[in-house]
């Protein structure tokens, strides 16, 4: 039910810069961050990074929580291994093994392709600058250009030294479920050794007859293991 909400993205950005004083489209921007993925993501072999999952409704304790260990060797295999687990059984099968099934899924081949912030897959617009942990940011506005499962409309904060997405806000343009009325979803990165990776996901899923349900996932102990 919730099992694909929130991967929408993947970033491993790198450093491109502009000549002082250049003033950049929203084409340009989106071009340079897109060379740099690629960039970033050639010299990325392998890493690993403890994983914290967490189902809840607004105000009460979680239902269920997982731990896991997650493991990365490139160009796109993901394993994960469980750490701890409690509460709801359901949710376990249901929601966090979708979420990690669907995530190694949108990590290979054609899935890869058609799930990445690319000029292929979104239209952008500049909307303005802001600062995102104290460094300065454009502000891109995505539009996707199909209406396809892993895509969503939104916005990204793109940092300027190193045109790395360093965060994204939106809502998928595709439900996952008849039950998901909404699911609107934030993904905050973090610049580890030269990368920028995943530290903090959470999405509000509006569940048909049932009320608001909240999605974390909080990424930590990263290791960079290849490169």
């Amino acid at each position: 039910m919730l099992a694909t909400i929130a991967l929408v993205v993947m970033g491993l950005m790198a450093r491109p810069t502009a000549d002082q004083g250049e003033a950049l489209s929203a084409a340009d921007i989106f071009r340079r961050v897109e060379h740099a993925n690629v960039s970033r993501a050639e010299k990325l072999q392998a890493y690993s990074s403890l994983r914290r999952y967490a189902v809840l409704e607004p105000g009460h304790e979680a239902d269920a929580e997982l731990v896991v260990s997650m493991q990365f060797v490139a160009p796109s295999t993901k394993s994960f291994k469980t750490l701890a687990a409690t509460g709801v059984g359901w949710i376990h099968n249901r929601v966090f093994r979708g979420l990690m099934d669907a995530e190694r899924q949108a990590a290979v081949g054609a899935e890869q392709l058609s799930s990445a912030i690319t000029p292929a897959n979104y239209e952008v617009r500049l909307v303005g600058e802001d600062q995102y942990l104290d460094r300065d940011c454009y502000v891109l506005e995505l539009t996707p250009k199909r209406y396809e499962r892993y895509l969503f409309k939104g916005k990204a904060w793109i940092d300027k030294d190193e045109f790395a997405i360093a965060k994204v806000e939106g809502e998928p343009v595709k439900s996952p479920s008849f039950w998901v009325t909404r699911a609107p979803f934030v993904r905050e990165y973090q610049r580890i050794d030269t990368f920028w990776l995943p530290v903090r996901d959470e999405t509000h899923s509006q569940i048909r007859f049932v009320g608001e349900y909240i999605l974390r996932i909080a990424y930590t102990e990263y290791r960079i293991t290849g490169r």
